[in-house]
Formats: structure tokens, sequence, C-alpha cells
């Protein structure tokens, strides 16, 4: 008997050894192949910096760098803001600066944490970002007025940079841009989500996957529709731009300052008769709560203002009718000029 239960213990931890020898092995191969993403990535985004160079210029604001593309003629500055996590700024307006340049001065600035802006540190507070834009439009020689359009989140921005510098804003066009009242109470990911979501990107996960087409066309194309009028080349472009700047650090920052920055921007007040325009995408009505009654509700922000209702766009509207937003920013441009 004795004999029996020492065979049987013996082959018990024999059993036991293999099992933790294995659990080593695949703890080992874990480690590794971690390590391998994070050097890849790492490398990866050295290579990508030096085949995409900035396509404007480097501003530096007390140490880092913001980058501000321009370009264009004429006595309006129309000022492109984008949305929150558009990894690159400068293709994805693309479809409205490539024409609105030829009639007038255009800037595309890369917020920090977007584009080929450095990341930062210092919080994502709405008059912090303000600020930052403001001494960057200058550095890099741009004067007003200006003509804001803003995409999407980029609302607060430019509705804050009209009330901080009242003289320097001609009118507002929106595109699909959330009203700061809903933005007060709207509730973003979690942290945790996000810090997962950046993981992806560090480890070097999704730049791996990024090479199976279907997954590229799908980071590629955030909804049906975009993206089409943007060139093969700048895809590119756009793909090792959202491999360097998916979910960093500044970038996850900026949404979870969302609600606190929406409740400055509401308590500073409306903006008088300042031209207001505002496209909505039908598509952003159906799904969001909420969203159709405080488009409706933009209204309250200007006693000079102009609704347009786009029932097919997604919420990228800049990419499912251009041409449209394009004559609208004309015209109002155009009639600035004549005041």
């Amino acid at each position: 008997m004795k004999v029996g239960m020492i065979i049987i213990l013996e082959e018990k931890k024999k059993w036991m050894e293999k099992r933790w020898f294995q659990l080593v092995l695949i703890m080992i191969l874990v480690v590794v192949l971690g390590s391998a993403g994070f050097i890849y990535q790492h490398q990866s985004l050295k290579a990508d910096a030096i085949q995409n160079p900035p396509v404007g210029k480097m501003v530096n604001l007390d140490g880092q760098q913001m980058h501000v593309y321009t370009q264009g003629e004429g006595d309006i500055t129309i000022v492109l803001a984008s949305g929150h996590g558009t990894e690159n700024p400068y293709v994805d307006f693309y479809p409205l600066h490539e024409k609105l340049s030829k009639q007038a001065r255009v800037v595309v600035y890369d917020r920090f944490g977007y584009g080929w802006s450095d990341q930062t540190s210092v919080l994502r507070d709405i008059d912090t970002i303000t600020g930052e834009l403001s001494t960057s439009l200058r550095e890099s020689g741009e004067k007003g007025p200006y003509l804001f359009v803003a995409h999407s989140i980029a609302s607060l921005e430019a509705i804050r940079f009209a009330q901080t510098y009242p003289d320097e804003v001609a009118g507002i066009v929106l595109l699909d841009a959330g009203n700061p009242t809903f933005y007060k109470t709207y509730h973003t990911p979690s942290k945790a989500t996000q810090k997962f979501m950046q993981l992806l990107k560090t480890s070097g996960t999704l730049r791996v996957l990024s090479h199976v087409p279907s997954v590229a066309e799908a980071l590629l194309e955030p909804e049906e529709g975009y993206g089409q009028d943007i060139p093969e080349s700048l895809k590119e472009m756009q793909l090792a731009m959202l491999l360097k700047n998916f979910s960093n650090d500044t970038v996850i920052d900026e949404i979870l300052h969302l609600q606190s920055n929406a409740k400055k921007v509401v308590d500073g007040g409306h903006l008088g008769d300042l031209p207001l325009i505002w496209f909505t995408a039908g598509s952003s009505q159906q799904v969001i709560e909420g969203w159709s009654e405080s488009q409706e509700e933009l209204a309250e922000w200007s006693t000079n203002h102009k609704q347009i209702i786009l029932d097919n766009a997604g919420h990228y509207v800049h990419h499912h009718e251009p041409e449209l937003i394009i004559e609208e920013i004309s015209s109002l441009a155009e009639l600035l000029r004549q005041n």
C-alpha cells in the first residue's frame, strides 16, 4: 500500500513539475512576444516618421511642437478644427482644404496629441487648448478675422475661442458638432477602457492586425462612405498616424475633460449675432439619444444662425457632402468679406 502511494505521489509530482515547466515556458513566450511587439511598434514609429514628414510648419510652444498647415490666400482665414480621435486632421479635412485653399486662406492645426504635434502632460482644459491655438496661429504668422469650421467636439474650442477672442472670430461653421449643453452631461468611455485600447497600440498588436486588409479598411473608414475623396497615398499616411496617435495619453485626457470643458463653454455665454451655421448628420439624430433636440437648440447660441440637415450623411459630414459644405463656407466667407 505504501509503495503504491509513493508511486502515485511521485507521478503527481512529475505531473506538477511538467505543468509548472509548461506554464513557465508560456510565460516566457508571452514576455518575449510582448517585448517583440513593443520593439516592433517603436521601430516602426521611427520609420513612419521618416516616411511621413510634416506637411506644414512646426511651432514651438513652451518647448513642445505643434503642427500648423496653411495654404491659399484671402482676407478671411478659415480655421479647420478636428474632432476627438481624428489622428490626422490634415488628411481628415482633405475633402475641404484641397478646394477651399484655392479661394481662401486655410489653416489646419493639430492639437497636442494629434497629427504631427507632440503629446503633452499639460491638462486638456478648454482654456489651455484655445490658448495654445491662439499662440500657434500668431507664431505661425496667421491673422484674423477667422472663420472657424469645427467638427464634432471641436465645437467647444471654436465657441470658446470666440468667447475669449471675440474680435478675432468672424463666424463659425459646425460639422455635426455637439451643442456644449449636450456635452456637459455626455458620458464618455472609462479611462480603463481607453488605456486598454492604448495597450493594443503600444504592444504592437494593432500594427500587426493592420496588415490584414479588412482590419486596415475598418481602421481607415470609421463609417461607410468615409475617405472616398482621399488619395491612396494619404490613406497610407493616415494609417501611419493612427498607429502613432491612437488613444494616447493626451487624447485620453482630452475626452476625460469633455464635461468640465463643456460646462466652461456654457458658462461663457452665447455669441450674440455672430454668424453660426451648423450641419447635422441624419445618422447622428437616429443613433444618439438627445442629439436631435440639442442640435435644434444650437439656435440659442446666436441670433444669426442657420441649420442644415444632411439626411443621408454620417457623422463625418465633410466626407459625405463636401461640395455642399464648401459652398456654404465659401458663401459665408464672401459675405464676411463684404461686411
